[in-house]
């Protein structure tokens, strides 16, 4: 044969259509029998086609190819800074090693639906992009034995899921201490979306420390937000026109920070000086924005990194047993949050902390 071989030679060798050829060299072997996937997957490895993926993956029987699969609560992805952040750690570790990546958003909660876009022959593996509560995701192991790794959640061990994710208990109970220890006694609380395990672990870890430290946590002080700028603006309206006011309010993520800072600029409510407001997560818009918010700094891109190593260990191994790896959060002190009148003496947290300028305190 001169030349590389074509798909019609491949064809030709299995005794097959050109369009039956394609389709299971490119993954889709589940739609055709066992014996005609053998005949099509033998004559492309006895002709070499495309040596440098296809044959690779025949001789492993894999695609090369790893799904990453929003969750369907979950915005678009071209809405969502979170899953653009962890996909670029993804694409940075698969990339050098030749594998290719598949998007997957299924917009439907029907888990009929949900695994005939998942578990189809096209993937390997799967990183899952934080699954709710709820999530048909989470009944991974009743659908899939495909290695799987979900980021943006820490789950209960019972799901059986390997995971990578920010530690949400220590960051937010780093934050809350060292709000604590610049004097404030009395601190609002703006919740996550009640879907998120984020939301819940980052909202009991605020009360835990309030509670080691005997302070009251005032509930019409705890207010629901969605992770959303919105839902942080129409908490400071719920909030701020009440007769009694926290000298500080930690919001569960940026987003919601943003909207309450909006929110008290719009009722010409000073902060720090009347009222403090620390966030979560470290968005660039919100810096982009020029708010000097002090918040708790996490590494996106290393959790996509460090997650797509973890599946490809899991594929390459077979290694089946769940993992977890929390990785740790960094309280960034910006401007708007102040001393408060009376300072206590407070314990100095353990966890790091950065000025605005970079410094390690």
């Amino acid at each position: 044969m001169r030349g590389k071989p074509t798909l019609r030679d491949v064809a030709e060798r299995a005794g097959c259509s050109i369009t039956t050829t394609s389709n299971i060299l490119q993954g889709r072997s589940h739609l055709y029998k066992e014996d005609m996937v053998q005949r099509v997957l033998s004559a492309a490895h006895e002709l070499g086609y495309r040596p440098n993926s296809v044959a690779r993956s025949l001789a492993r029987r894999r695609t090369a190819t790893i799904g990453v699969v929003l969750d369907p609560q979950h915005a678009r992805l071209t809405h969502n800074v979170y899953a653009h952040d962890v996909l670029d750690g993804i694409l940075a570790f698969l990339e050098p090693r030749d594998y290719d990546i598949r998007l997957i958003t299924p917009r439907t909660n029907d888990p009929a639906a949900v695994w005939r876009r998942i578990d189809n022959g096209s993937i390997d593996g799967a990183i899952l992009i934080a699954p709710v509560m709820g999530s048909p995701l989470l009944e991974w192991q009743h659908y899939s034995t495909l290695p799987v790794v979900a980021v943006g959640s820490t789950l209960p061990e019972e799901y059986l899921l390997s995971q990578v994710d920010i530690d949400n208990d220590a960051a937010m109970a780093s934050l809350t201490e060292w709000v604590i220890q610049q004097g404030h006694r009395a601190i609002g609380f703006i919740k996550g979306h009640p879907l998120h395990w984020s939301a819940h672990q980052r909202e009991r870890a605020f009360r835990r420390v309030m509670a080691q430290h005997g302070l009251p946590v005032r509930e019409e002080w705890v207010l629901q937000g969605n992770y959303g700028s919105e839902s942080g603006a129409y908490a400071a309206g719920q909030l701020l026109c009440q007769k009694e006011l926290p000298t500080a309010v930690i919001c569960a993520n940026d987003d919601m920070a943003v909207g309450f800072l909006q929110k008290c600029r719009e009722l010409e409510i000073p902060v720090p000086d009347a009222i403090s407001v620390a966030g979560f997560d470290d968005i660039y818009w919100a810096r982009q924005l020029g708010l000097q918010l002090t918040t708790i700094q996490h590494d996106r891109y290393q959790v996509g990194y460090l997650a797509a190593q973890m599946l490809l260990h899991q594929i390459e191994t077979g290694e089946s047993r769940p993992q977890r790896m929390l990785l740790p959060g960094t309280l960034v002190v910006r401007r708007t949050v102040a001393l408060a009148h009376a300072l206590a003496s407070v314990p100095i947290s353990e966890a790091t902390i950065l000025t605005e300028g970079g410094s390690r305190l």
